[in-house]
């Protein structure tokens, strides 16, 4: 675990400071319009890298690792992304407010979209952060062995108002490794009212969703949904558990793995701040990689490449789960 422990420069603790967050607080928390009442929201523990991260994600199905990336990269990542949102008037001068200005010029000014948002997902100074040194190490840690990751990385900015269904990861790449695991990480800070992921608690280990899930490939069986159709809250409460999350600061990372049911509120801001994430895929580099996310030209979903990302259309338009 050394490689990691070096890297990281905040101390972590199991539960951190979180339970000093208040009911006040939670109570402004919604799903798709929908209040989530307070005892339904729990909070994210802090991964502990001085004991096993691989037992910690067995237990929890998620690691939260505070201050893994260099938060500075983190800024000049964001302000690289944003800077492009500027070029097509979705996001207003200065680029690092990240606030959304209700215009797009972005379908005119590209005709193929997908070229466009992969543009700005191959960023220099964001694959300095998903995909560099102090990530990779982490992973490597995680598994006990060098790490590798997919080319394909999923970048969003999500608009006031907006929010991520309720999935599991499982459906969408399923073809390679099964000990592959997603890496959210926040592009700048995410207070709680500003749409923030959340975990189903304990849902990793729910045999149902693996009966309900297991083996499906949205590509080769496009007519059945993989995303869950029932209310994050209402599966949450029937099945007693709650909706874990946190605020994130720049240099967070949330990993889980392909099995554990996660969302994100709404995006609540007041101001028309925008939150920019991007989840990327790490595995053993000894095992066989999903061919539709890897390679210098990745496919996706259907071969559209970053055309098949919502994130890819005009921030104007709509937003959901790819």
């Amino acid at each position: 675990m050394l490689g990691l422990t070096v890297a990281l420069k905040r101390p972590l603790s199991p539960g951190g400071n979180q339970i000093t967050l208040t009911k006040q607080v939670t109570k402004s928390l919604k799903i798709q319009g929908r209040e989530v009442q307070p005892e339904m929201i729990g909070f994210l523990r802090d991964a502990d890298c001085n004991c096993d991260l691989e037992e910690q994600l067995v237990r929890d199905g998620y690691l939260l690792l505070r201050g893994l990336h260099d938060p500075e990269a983190v800024q000049a990542a964001r302000i690289e992304i944003l800077q492009r949102l500027v070029e097509v008037d979705e996001i207003a001068e200065p680029a690092e407010d990240g606030i959304a200005t209700g215009r797009s010029k972005r379908a005119e000014m590209h005709s193929d979209l997908g070229a466009f948002w992969r543009s700005v997902s191959e960023g220099r100074a964001l694959r300095d952060v998903i995909n560099g040194p102090r990530i990779t190490q982490a992973m490597s840690d995680l598994f006990g062995e060098p790490a590798a990751h997919f080319t394909f990385a999923w970048l969003r900015a999500m608009t006031a108002g907006r929010a991520s269904p309720l999935h599991i990861d499982h459906p969408y790449m399923n073809r390679g490794s099964s000990a592959l695991v997603t890496c959210w990480s926040p592009m700048g800070s995410v207070d709680l009212d500003e749409g923030p992921l959340f975990i189903v608690e304990g849902s990793h280990a729910w045999s149902e969703l693996r009966v309900q899930f297991e083996g499906l490939d949205v590509d080769r069986e496009p007519d059945r949904p993989g995303h869950l159709k029932e209310s994050a809250a209402d599966l949450a409460r029937d099945k007693g558990a709650r909706l874990l999350t946190t605020s994130f600061q720049p240099g967070d990372c949330l990993v889980f793995g392909m099995f554990t049911a996660h969302a994100a509120f709404d995006n609540g801001s007041t101001s028309g701040r925008v939150r920019v994430s991007c989840d990327t895929r790490f595995q053993p580099a000894s095992h066989v990689m999903d061919e539709r996310f890897s390679g210098p030209n990745p496919p996706a979903h259907g071969g559209l490449g970053y055309g098949c990302l919502s994130a890819a259309r005009p921030m104007t338009g709509e937003q959901t789960l790819r």
